[in-house]
């Protein structure tokens, strides 16, 4: 069986001087938790639960960066980071896991394991 889905790819590229910011989590508490420390940095933020809602976001509101929860390799935080990686190039993708990661060193997603340490989030952030 063939699953599938579409998304209209409103592209826009990051504003000039404007910091905003997708997380996309479907636990509340952590979601809450990284859009509050992100505000603080000086970002706007958009909150979601899941990561193909994020996409509509990422491409209406051109973030410079967007936190994606990944449960497992090939999920739906996966698969969602992957895209936003195609049609969104202009913006930092950031999975968070459970777990530590194995990515390559050359994938353009950076992986932080949950729960997320604020400090090692903040040096992500700091090239932005």
């Amino acid at each position: 069986m063939t699953t599938g889905f579409s998304i209209d790819a409103n592209i826009r590229l990051p504003g000039q001087g404007d910091r905003h910011a997708v997380v996309a989590d479907d636990d509340h508490a952590q979601r809450n938790a990284l859009a509050r420390h992100l505000a603080e940095r000086g970002f706007t933020v958009s909150t979601v639960s899941g990561g193909f809602e994020a996409l509509s976001l990422i491409g209406a509101e051109g973030p410079a960066v967007a936190l994606l929860r990944r449960r497992m390799p090939e999920d739906e935080g996966d698969r969602a980071a992957a895209l936003a990686c195609m049609l969104y190039p202009h913006t930092r993708i950031i999975l968070t896991a459970g777990a530590p990661d194995t990515q390559p060193g050359n994938s353009p997603v950076t992986v932080l394991t949950r729960p997320v340490d604020l400090a090692l989030l903040d040096r992500c952030l700091d090239g932005l």
